[in-house]
């Protein structure tokens, strides 16, 4: 007789696998070469979760892939798993007085940020081996000895230790298409006629925003949640809604991708260097905070 365990509802490993990698970056065949397989072998790891779940998690379209609400979802739970997993082994097999800085940061950051300057700590710091773990959730020094997060917010948070890196107001931004057309965006108002795209983790953006402007809450539509600042971005370019963002899509700004509608910021947000007050100094950790908090955008 079969005992029903923990494990009965989960998918094979190697098509979650598959799954994250396609999600992540959006491309069957990208994913295939990061998991040294055939795009067909991708393809059909992601049927059968898709028919083992009995949900739709791509949308196939030409020459490119888009996640399902669904996709979303699962790609989230997914990527936070193997992280969590891949920082604790680290931890456990790493020693920790070999120079390892671990800093848990979101991909957001570093693509836009963080990762065009690394190589001149790196240089400077030729014994440091940094650890960075993505993620787009709260902050969780247990997991994989994280000895840094950079964190995007408003200070103070009981119990850590936090240093402003970036003052960041929050801004809508969307396609310079929504600007036109049937709906055109030109006042805050009309807001009502267009999709918002929510942070998962921040539900409470649009509605001070839209308090700051003068739009009543329920002026406006629920909108659509989406949990990855990336994707939300790219929501954005792609004319799918409005979105609230900050002074790192300046590139996207720059070459007309996106437009700021409104020029009504939220103000008071940033990204702070945050640590654990019982967190003892180490002199790489010193290094690291003192350079970063010389960058700028």
């Amino acid at each position: 007789m079969h005992r029903y365990t923990l494990y009965d509802n989960l998918p094979p490993l190697n098509s979650l696998r598959a799954f994250e990698a396609a999600g992540r970056h959006l491309s069957f065949t990208k994913a295939a070469v990061e998991l040294g397989v055939t795009q067909g072998a991708v393809s059909y790891q992601i049927r059968q979760l898709e028919t083992r779940l009995g949900v739709k998690l791509f949308e196939r379209r030409i020459r490119q892939v888009a996640l399902t609400v669904e996709g979303e979802r699962l790609l989230a739970v997914t990527r936070r798993a193997f992280l969590d997993l891949s920082g604790e082994i680290g931890a456990l097999t790493a020693p920790r007085d070999d120079g390892t800085l671990t800093v848990a940061v979101s991909t957001y950051v570093t693509t836009r940020w963080l990762s065009r300057h690394l190589n001149e700590f790196l240089r400077d710091q030729p014994e440091t081996k940094l650890n960075l773990r993505h993620s787009v959730n709260a902050p969780d020094f247990e997991v994989g000895n994280v000895d840094f997060v950079i964190w995007w917010g408003k200070a103070p948070w009981p119990g850590f230790q936090a240093r402003l890196l970036l003052q960041m107001p929050m801004i809508p931004v969307c396609s310079p298409a929504l600007l036109e057309g049937a709906d055109p965006l030109r006042e805050p108002s009309d807001l009502g006629r267009h999709v918002l795209l929510h942070d998962l983790q921040n539900v409470d953006l649009w509605p001070a925003w839209l308090e700051k402007a003068g739009v009543p809450e329920d002026a406006v539509g629920p909108g659509q949640t989406i949990s990855d600042p990336n994707v939300r971005i790219q929501a954005a370019i792609d004319g799918q809604g409005v979105v609230l963002a900050d002074d790192l899509v300046g590139d996207e700004r720059a070459s007309g991708k996106l437009v700021a509608p409104f020029d009504i910021a939220l103000d008071g947000y940033g990204y702070y260097l945050m640590w654990r007050r019982d967190k003892p100094d180490r002199s790489v950790s010193l290094a690291f905070a003192e350079w970063l908090a010389g960058l700028r955008p």
